[in-house]
């Protein structure tokens, strides 16, 4: 039986050349046709092999082959707004008049940097988009993935199975199964992905538009700190074999502005953070991009490997040199997870490592104030998820291991009325709503620097990345959190459908490991939109707080005004994009009458 199985996944791995046509009903592709056929005789594209619709990049449309971009503009620009030394999305799709290979874009916008990836709609469990619960029963066709190589993965839409390519050594390149149940097959042969086998390329690669189906595409703009503002002209190239066949039309508008780092509502002098479970594993070279990955979707933070005399130097050079944060040292401390009696006895069974767990923390602290500088705040985690009891028994831990040399306490635990006051960092399960904003006031009324934030329900999974912007931003932000802290970055494997860590979730995945560096996906571009927002949101409070202190009347109403919309405005139902222009209305709006003050 066993030889069956490895048989079935070798036959299925090298079937997996290309991916096979998405399965449109007929009537569904008639429709399709007629509806983009409507736009031909305005359009740009009209000579094309392919249709060319502008659509949103982040929305909360699950954009697969056959449906039809409803929000998508077939004769306009491709569109972006953006701070100076933001990255920003913009999106579009393609419509196969026929078959079309070796298609390829090439961006042109005055001062800009541009990055072209492929949306890869591939195959997870039925929950997939809106949950994080398995359902390993149904495959539901979904967009994640954003590739420059859209061979990386191949997809047999025919029987809805997933294959990666491995290079497993420098000779040897083949396609794995990566969409098997536990039942089909035996996990210690066909399991496991490892990350040194996963290469997307560096940039775009050629790829392939099929007939009647949509495929989308995500530019991902970067103007530079000192850009100059204003609206900027270019086009999209769009070529097949090398032969130009339209120019799709692009607008960005570099607004007059920078963007701070992001601070949290009740007070925009102390940071807003995002920091993820994972992240980076060491200090060393291998984990250099995916740091500047983070960084670049406004992720300066993560819960930390640990951080000691031997790699103190290490550990600060890396962050410098990638742009990860130096002051809050998420988990870098030795771990403060030792139960105890208060005060902590002789007799307690812990009470050795407690002894041995006092001296690593004070050597660890002496070795960060060193290097790092006397404000560097520096955490240590405690039992995971613990019970009202077990945050009772860390206490001697946390007050005599870690406060008393200067470090930090954090943990994931439930909400314990009276007995967090002890802890640094409590991360509560569940997202943010309004009706938790009284518990992180509570938390922070008995220690204001201490930090409130959020993990699970979700944890990471869903796709869609409004969703993600939603409450990874202004949800969070809003309700008084200072951080999200969420399971995880990546975990288990390139298997949606085989979870061996906990079989009642799926992957837990915002983004996925390549050899050295992280593969994007549209909900990790939900958690930067996520602290764009917010870092909006920042800069915009702290001009109506100055505009508040003006001598003329018109501007301090303008600043009143702004700061009653930013605390009151919808932000659980309004649109996003909505939200973020408003932002961009106010900004210049207070900035002009800030400046006519002067």
């Amino acid at each position: 039986m066993k030889h069956l199985i490895f048989g079935l996944a070798a036959a299925l791995s090298l079937a997996a050349t290309a991916d096979t046509a998405y399965p449109v009903d007929p009537a569904v592709r008639a429709e399709n046709l007629k509806k983009v056929e409507a736009f031909r005789e305005k359009a740009y594209w009209k000579d094309a092999p392919f249709a060319v619709a502008a659509v949103e990049a982040t929305s909360g449309i699950k954009r697969t082959p056959a449906l039809f971009p409803e929000d998508g503009d077939f004769t306009g620009p491709v569109r972006a707004l953006m701070a100076k030394d933001e990255y920003e999305g913009a999106s579009f799709v393609l419509f196969g008049f026929k078959d079309v290979d070796q298609v390829m874009v090439n961006v042109q916008v005055p001062g800009l940097e541009a990055d072209v990836k492929v949306v890869k709609v591939w195959y997870q469990q039925g929950s997939a988009w809106g949950s994080f619960f398995s359902d390993p029963i149904r495959r539901i066709e979904t967009p994640e993935l954003m590739l420059h190589d859209d061979d990386l993965i191949h997809v047999d839409y025919a029987n809805k199975e997933n294959f990666v390519r491995c290079d497993y050594s420098k000779d040897k390149t083949a396609y794995r199964w990566v969409s098997f149940g536990g039942q089909a097959v035996d996990h210690s042969y066909e399991g496991g992905i490892k990350n040194e086998w996963i290469h997307d390329a560096p940039t775009l690669k050629p790829f392939k538009v099929r007939k009647d189906e949509f495929k989308q595409l995500i530019v991902t703009f970067h103007a530079a700190a000192n850009a100059q503002p204003g609206l900027r002209k270019g086009t999209i190239a769009l070529s097949v074999a090398g032969k130009k066949v339209c120019d799709v039309p692009c607008e960005v508008k570099v607004l007059p502005f920078a963007l701070p780092l992001p601070a949290v509502f009740r007070d925009t002098n102390r940071p807003f953070m995002a920091t993820p479970y994972g992240g980076i594993r060491s200090y060393g070279p291998k984990d250099e991009a995916v740091a500047r990955n983070m960084v670049r979707h406004n992720v300066r933070h993560c819960l930390l490997p640990g951080i000691n005399a031997t790699n103190a130097k290490q550990a600060f050079e890396f962050c410098k040199r990638t742009g990860l944060d130096t002051e809050y040292l998420f988990t870098a401390l030795p771990g403060c997870g030792l139960t105890t009696s208060y005060p902590a006895q002789e007799t307690d069974k812990n009470y050795s490592t407690y002894l041995t767990r006092r001296d690593e923390v004070s050597n660890a602290m002496a070795a960060i104030r060193e290097v790092f500088g006397p404000n560097a705040k520096a955490y240590s985690y405690g039992i995971d998820e613990g019970s009202a009891w077990t945050v009772r028994a860390e206490r001697s831990t946390w007050k005599d291991v870690i406060h008393a040399n200067g470090g930090r306490t954090v943990v994931a635990t439930a909400w314990h009325p009276f007995i967090l006051f002890n802890l640094d960092y409590a991360n509560v399960p569940r997202h943010p709503r309004h009706a938790k904003k009284a518990n992180a006031d509570a938390f922070h009324a008995g220690n204001p620097d201490g930090l409130i934030g959020w993990y699970a329900d979700p944890h990471s999974g869903p796709e869609n990345p409004d969703y993600t912007r939603r409450i990874y931003g202004w949800q969070t932000w809003r309700n008084n959190y200072d951080c999200s802290c969420q399971y995880i970055m990546y975990r288990d494997n390139w298997n949606d459908f085989w979870v061996p860590a906990e079989a009642f979730l799926r992957g837990l995945m915002l983004v996925y490991p390549q050899d050295g560096d992280l593969l994007d996906t549209i909900e990790w571009e939900g958690v930067r939109e996520a602290m764009d927002d917010v870092r909006y949101g920042t800069l915009l409070k702290r001009l109506a707080e100055k505009a508040c202190l003006s001598k003329n009347v018109d501007t301090v109403y303008a600043g009143r005004a702004a700061l009653t919309w930013v605390a009151q405005v919808d932000c659980e139902h309004s649109a996003l994009d909505y939200l973020r222009c408003e932002m961009v209305r106010r900004i210049l709006d207070l900035q002009d009458r800030l400046a006519k003050e002067k």
